[in-house]
Order: C-alpha cells, then sequence, then structure tokens
C-alpha cells in the first residue's frame, strides 16, 4: 500500500539560505520558510506565523542557493521527513523538516524577473544551462 507524503506551502524565507557538503561531496542546502496561519478568533482575523526547516540536495541545491535569500516568497513542494535522536541528557528528541524536490521563486528583486521567465541560468563556471 502506497502512503502519500506530499507537503505544499508559500511563505517567505526567514534566512539566508546555507549551503555545506557532506563529507561525500554531496551540497545540502538549509533554510527555513515562514508560513502564515490565519484564523477567526472573537470576530477578527489573526495571523500565526509557521517556521518550517527546510533541505535541498544536490545540484538543484546549489543552483538555487544564490536565489534564496531572506524575505523572498517562494512556493515550495516536498515531503515531510522526521528526526528522532537522543540528547546528551538522554532525553529522546525529534523535529520534522521538509525535505524540498521544487522551489518556485514567487517575488524577484529589480533584474531578475528576465531569467525567472525561462526557469534556467547558464553556469558561469561549466557554461551549461541549469535550472534555477
Amino acid at each position: 500500500m502506497a502512503m502519500i507524503n506530499h507537503y505544499t506551502a508559500i511563505g517567505r524565507i526567514a534566512a539566508n539560505a546555507e549551503l555545506r557538503y557532506t563529507v561525500g561531496g554531496t551540497a545540502c542546502m538549509h533554510f527555513s520558510i515562514c508560513v502564515n496561519d490565519s484564523y477567526k478568533k472573537d470576530g477578527e482575523w489573526i495571523e500565526k506565523p509557521n517556521f518550517f526547516r527546510c533541505t535541498v540536495w544536490g545540484r538543484y541545491a546549489e543552483a538555487m542557493q544564490k536565489h534564496m535569500n531572506k524575505g523572498k516568497l517562494i512556493g515550495i513542494e516536498g515531503k515531510l521527513n522526521q528526526n528522532v535522536w537522543e540528547d546528551s541528557n538522554h532525553v529522546k528528541r525529534n523535529d520534522i523538516t521538509i525535505v524540498i524536490d521544487n522551489i518556485t521563486l514567487l517575488s524577484f528583486p529589480k533584474g531578475e524577473k528576465d531569467k525567472a521567465a525561462t526557469g534556467y541560468e547558464t553556469d558561469p563556471e561549466t557554461g551549461e544551462t541549469v535550472p534555477f
């Protein structure tokens, strides 16, 4: 039986993304996204910010990292991943991370809109056309 694990959201990047590499050389980008939720209380709409940690792997992480700046509005698609561990006090801990499959850039600084229309750019080191 197949299970569904799919998460889609639109929100703003909470801090500039960080790109790191595993010991094996695989790129891994981390960032947090703020997704607002709203509900009605006593006849007034209340906005509640929710912050979610996100991870992107491989060449996609390398290509997207320079576009992932604080405050930018993005759409994300991915799956939820639970991490469970025991801390130094032997207390079980866990957190949920969104492992991103696709990022859609929804707001752009001036001058970047032309690139966004194609969804591709040229890698300055290799001259290869890559998705961003």
